[in-house]
């Protein structure tokens, strides 16, 4: 089956409406706030330096957060996510053209959580994490006539690039299970720049 690239932004966000409701009709649990095992997903806007394009993201996560005392929340996350970043550039001279197709693919984090409870639904909290992010490129380099040999040239230099991350956000509960989220990340290695969306269902 072939995905049209284009539609990830409608998918994103079919997908995080769909997670909501599923969890909004899930039967109450009475877990408490901010401690315990938690599932979701997020989507979000994110700018890279690798290019001059933005773009969305969305992903799924899963998280645990424990009640060091009744304020500090401290918890560990993970995340797995994709981007609809992508650029072409074509370069052309009198004997060939060269096209470079490049895009932000697949990404896996592990984050810390540090968090601070205001009131009894609301924690903001900062985070310090690892990401290892797919960066696709491919060059393709097609003589022009009177070449004896037109066939294009392909050369794959896509790679993996692991980074830290650094973020900062706000988590509040809509329901006794389910929570909302607005977060704001910053990846090193390669200058992205990600707002994001979440929901999660909390157990």
């Amino acid at each position: 089956m072939t995905i049209n690239l284009t539609n990830r932004p409608v998918l994103g966000t079919a997908l995080l409406g769909a997670i909501a409701a599923l969890l909004s009709a899930a039967p109450g649990t009475c877990a408490e706030k901010f401690n315990g095992f938690y599932v979701g997903g997020d989507f979000g806007y994110e700018s890279s330096g690798r290019t001059s394009k933005d773009g969305w993201t969305f992903g799924a996560l899963a998280g645990f957060n424990l009640k060091a005392t009744d304020r500090v929340v401290i918890g560990g996350e993970v995340r797995l996510a994709d981007s609809t970043i992508k650029e072409q550039l074509r370069r052309e001279n009198a004997t060939s053209v060269t096209v470079v197709d490049s895009n932000i693919g697949r990404s896996i984090g592990l984050a810390a959580r540090l968090g601070y409870i205001v009131g009894e639904r609301t924690m903001i909290f900062g985070r310090v994490g690892w990401e290892d992010t797919r960066l696709n490129a491919v060059q393709t380099r097609t003589p022009k006539p009177p070449t004896t040999n037109p066939a294009p040239v392909v050369d794959d230099f896509s790679f993996n690039d692991d980074t830290l991350t650094l973020g900062a956000g706000v988590e509040h509960f809509v329901t006794d299970t389910v929570s909302v989220r607005l977060g704001y990340d910053w990846a090193e290695n390669f200058d992205r720049h990600q707002v994001r969306l979440g929901v999660s269902f909390n157990f």
